[in-house]
């Protein structure tokens, strides 16, 4: 089920709340959720992932278990929340004496409500598993936001949250009542920006990018502004006074936060725009204002330049998805 946004919003009311860039990223996801089942595991047993660049994710629900694949092992315990962006295909869960090789893949729409991994007696580790697939040309401008691993310890409290919605996630997974297709892909909305928001100290600075961006008042202030009236002509001077800092020193924090030069952040950020509503049927006439830019030629050649191919190709392609690198290194981290 796919739901579309408009392509952009109007300026906000100095009244009215202000527009925040991360619910503007998560609504360029057009997210779908697919729940995984409970996932038992007894004796010796291995759940490995497929490199297709979904977010995983899940919450230990009983017993013990170990992720490999993915930085250091890493121990798993009951009401551990586990989300991994994109993992590798040798990545697994699974006991700590086996390897990925042979080991079983959770396939995305079996039947049934519990998948049985590995042989053996006594209590089985339980998760409760699930994806989510982000279906959009952009989906490089969140993957590469989110650390490759969020691992939330049940006594950590930052836990808690995400855990109550993975398994509101399996109710309504599960469960057959109207608009559930809805409820899940709201609460996958808001499980993404808990793990954005829960990101554990142990994870080191955060590196350059929107999410640094957001974390300094000043250049927040700046990056509200632009994400809230896009089609503007913003200048340098005119953000950094939305950011009450000179032009020089705005420049400078904000290249050292987010990585990359202010007016090419803009850029970016209309990129990313203008290549959802393509990939939804908007043509590039339709686009090109709502973007800020003059003329359809003008947009086409910004797009050319920035995309590496015309819109109207850019619309006609089975290719959108590799497309997002650029775009993916101005908007987030390096």
């Amino acid at each position: 089920m796919v739901h579309q946004a408009p392509l952009t919003r109007s300026p906000a009311p100095a009244q009215d709340r202000a527009i925040d860039p991360y619910e503007e990223l998560i609504a360029l996801m057009h997210l779908r959720t697919v729940m995984w089942k409970r996932v038992e595991g007894r004796g010796r047993w291995t759940l490995r992932f497929r490199g297709n660049g979904h977010v995983k994710f899940g919450v230990v629900a009983a017993g013990t278990c170990v992720l490999t694949g993915v930085g250091p092992p890493r121990e798993l315990a009951p009401g551990d929340f586990l989300l991994l962006a994109a993992p590798p295909e040798d990545a697994f869960v699974g006991t700590a004496d086996v390897e990925a090789a042979g080991g079983d893949e959770v396939p995305s729409h079996a039947s049934g409500t519990v998948l049985t991994l590995g042989t053996g007696g006594g209590e089985p580790a339980q998760l409760l598993c699930g994806h989510v697939e982000l279906a959009t040309a952009n989906a490089n401008l969140l993957l590469d936001l989110m650390p490759d691993v969020i691992h939330l310890r049940a006594a950590d409290r930052a836990a808690e949250r995400p855990t109550r919605l993975i398994h509101l996630l399996k109710d309504e997974a599960l469960a057959d009542r109207p608009g559930s297709g809805l409820v899940q892909e709201r609460l996958a909305e808001v499980l993404l920006v808990e793990a954005l928001r829960s990101r554990p100290p142990a994870a080191g600075p955060i590196a350059p990018g929107l999410l640094r961006g957001l974390a300094d008042p000043q250049i927040a202030a700046a990056l509200t502004a632009l994400h809230a009236d896009v089609r503007r002509p913003w200048t340098v001077t005119e953000l950094a006074a939305r950011a009450h800092l000179s032009r020089s020193t705005f420049s400078q924090r904000f290249l050292d936060l987010v990585g990359t030069p202010p007016i090419d952040y803009l850029v970016a950020w209309r990129m990313a725009l203008a290549k959802d509503a393509l990939a939804r049927g908007a043509t590039a006439a339709q686009v090109a204002g709502a973007v800020g830019y003059g003329s359809p030629s003008a947009f086409s050649s910004a797009f050319h330049r920035h995309v590496g191919i015309r819109p109207g190709r850019f619309a006609r392609t089975d290719e959108r998805r590799g497309l997002a690198g650029p775009l993916s290194a101005a908007v987030s981290p390096a």
